[in-house]
């Protein structure tokens, strides 16, 4: 995915700034996704503190007995046990959105490694927190050199963006070598070709040396027009195609030009010709080896994992200078239990904090489906068209007759669109090239951390020492994720490695070459909070059966409102704890999603990807009892 508009100050702009767009209160339908105008005004920083300080008051007024008897009469509190209990917490613990990806057909969530709650204060060389593949390939690697290892995770292992991924490996990177050439010059481009390349490669090697069957294979990759020959853009992007593989060649990269390139098994009636061919690629399947590699780490002497354990704070602690004193990290979990070690590592696809970093990063969902083609039908090979945003096709298993092609694409910011449509335009897309197409068994979207310069923060945090950040996967964080666990391993280890400045999350000169587009962001990000005024429902009895949406009382605080299945309401604070964005309902996975800095939350309120670190707040009983199930 490229890099639309972004923005460094973010949040500054708004916590410092006089004034704040908004957008009066409009109602929506709910039985889909909020959507929201591109027109709003500007109301004064006074004046919303009125606002707020209005909201909060304890005094009962008729709004707020509006809403408590709105409340009232759409449910009775279920019990503890109660069969309409919000579908499925243990759904939510397994993986980050009500739809299932492809993964689950050959590794369901029940054959995953399961470990226990921290139960204990630790002390240990290394804490990491988050269990995807950067978390799992970090610890993997400090493993191998002797460290021991406390890997941390809120939920379950691998129930993050990691299992939700298309499984594509590759040098190839989506935002294209020309744009990267013009942040970080040619030596950089050439350095992320390499590194990236490496971590494609280390994902076999590990595979093979410890006997893990997970699909891995080599095959060529190829980047072709997103418009039909004939159509006059078509023989623009073949122009810029062409440029591309040029780059990719002079930077070291095994990339041609074939201009009667045709995709095997592409038999509609939309005629594509011509591609850029980047060979030596790789495709493998994520979960499957993933899970080999934490059953292996699991049968080793230094290495620990706590699942269903909520880091609440990680914090250097102590005073070292002049190599005098020492210096500690201390995490601190939501139970209590606390981690002391030497260093810690947030690989927790966005790190656990409130600026910094983050408000260099843009959020977006992208979508998938796998449909089923007869098994050689279609040709073996990464593709992608040259789109904004553009789709991306592999093929993985599927049983003896058949194969998966999982197509992926319609990528849009969280919480600022509609969600549902994009599955219905991948298929669309999938069925006019490829008539063979059959049926659809998997539909499913995941999250990407759009960093402002196309490449990821890998290292030490800013302003700190001893913690370090994996974060900004540019659609290709497979192989950030493996790279961060020999980028952070190489610094602990006091070990000088040349890829490790053009990953620093400290890096200047490349953030600064985009201001422009970080100011653009900066605004855009603003406009958010125009949720404050604006409400999905005015009647929680308008909400369908499996819908959600916000309550937006004018004199109380907006609240997130979750019909199941059943008819039971279940309700939270629709405040993100994050920076305080009002959260939107998320249709296609049932979920809650911040649009101001891609938080998101379950139906029960559970926090499935930061940076918030704790759940949305119950309202009443019934939020608390969904989120205790």
């Amino acid at each position: 995915m490229s890099l639309l508009s972004f923005g460094p100050r973010n949040s500054r702009l708004l916590l410092s700034g006089r004034f704040l767009p908004v957008q009066p209160i409009v109602q929506r339908a709910t039985t889909g996704d909020v959507t929201t105008s591109a027109s709003y005004k500007y109301i004064s920083r006074r004046t919303l503190a009125n606002l707020s300080a209005s909201r909060s008051t304890k005094q009962s007024t008729p709004a707020t007995s509006s809403l408590r008897a709105i409340l009232a009469k759409s449910r009775t509190v279920p019990s503890r046990n109660s069969s309409t209990m919000p579908a499925d917490n243990k759904h939510t613990m397994a993986t980050s959105g009500a739809t299932d990806p492809v993964w689950v057909h050959l590794q369901p969530f029940s054959a995953l490694p399961k470990f226990s709650a921290l139960d204990k204060d630790l002390t240990t060389d290394v804490c990491i927190i988050g269990s995807g593949i950067a978390g799992i390939s970090t610890a993997y690697e400090l493993v191998r050199r002797g460290k021991e290892v406390v890997l941390l995770e809120a939920r379950d292992v691998l129930s993050g963006e990691t299992g939700r991924t298309s499984g594509h490996l590759t040098n190839d990177l989506d935002d294209g070598y020309l744009e990267i050439v013009k942040k970080h010059g040619k030596d950089g481009a050439k350095l992320a070709a390499e590194s990236h390349a490496w971590a494609r490669d280390r994902i076999g090697e590990i595979s093979k040396e410890l006997g893990i069957d997970c699909e891995y294979r080599r095959l060529p990759a190829y980047n072709v027009s997103q418009y039909p020959v004939g159509e006059g853009k078509h023989n623009e992007e073949i122009q810029e195609l062409k440029e591309e593989a040029e780059m990719q060649k002079k930077i070291g990269m095994e990339t041609r030009f074939d201009d009667n390139l045709t995709v095997r098994g592409w038999n509609g009636k939309v005629n594509q010709r011509g591609g850029l061919v980047a060979d030596n690629q790789a495709s493998f399947h994520p979960t499957k080896y993933l899970a080999g590699l934490l059953s292996w780490l699991a049968k080793q002497p230094n290495f620990q994992c706590y699942t269903h354990t909520r880091v609440m704070s990680v914090e250097e602690k102590g005073v070292e200078l002049l190599g005098m004193g020492h210096k500690s990290v201390l995490i601190e979990t939501e139970s209590g239990h606390t981690v002391k070690a030497e260093h810690a590592v947030q690989a927790t696809c966005v790190p656990l904090q409130k600026l910094s970093i983050i408000t260099q990063l843009e959020f977006y969902r992208t979508y998938c489906i796998a449909v089923r083609v007869p098994r050689g039908s279609v040709e073996d090979c990464l593709l992608y068209d040259n789109a904004e945003e553009y789709k991306y096709v592999r093929l993985t298993t599927c049983d003896s007759q058949d194969d998966y092609m999982v197509v992926g694409g319609c990528d849009h910011k969280v919480g600022q669109e509609d969600t549902l449509p994009r599955f219905d335009e991948l298929e669309t897309w999938t069925r006019e090239r490829f008539p063979q197409a059959g049926r659809i068994d998997y539909k499913w979207s995941g999250q990407i951390f759009e960093p402002v310069d196309y490449m990821a923060f890998i290292g030490k945090n800013q302003g700190n020492d001893k913690i370090y950040v994996v974060t900004g996967d540019s659609g290709d964080g497979l192989t950030h994720g493996v790279l961060a666990g020999r980028l952070i391993s190489d610094e602990i280890d006091g070990v000088e490695n040349k890829w490790a400045k053009l990953y620093s999350p400290k890096r200047i000169g490349s953030i600064l070459k985009s201001l422009p587009s970080l100011v653009s962001h900066d605004l855009q990000i603003n406009a958010q909070y125009k949720r404050f005024l604006q409400t999905d429902i005015t009647d929680i009895e308008d909400l369908g059966k499996g819908c959600g949406g916000v309550l937006n009382p004018k004199t109380s605080k907006p609240v997130a409102v979750y019909k199941d299945e059943n008819g039971e309401v279940f309700t939270y604070s629709a405040l993100c704890p994050h920076l305080k964005g009002v959260v939107c309902w998320n249709a296609a996975e049932k979920s809650f999603d911040c649009p101001v800095h891609g938080s998101r939350f379950s139906s029960e309120g559970i926090c499935v990807s930061g940076p918030a670190k704790a759940n949305l707040s119950p309202v009443d009983k019934s939020g608390e009892i969904a989120q205790a199930a």
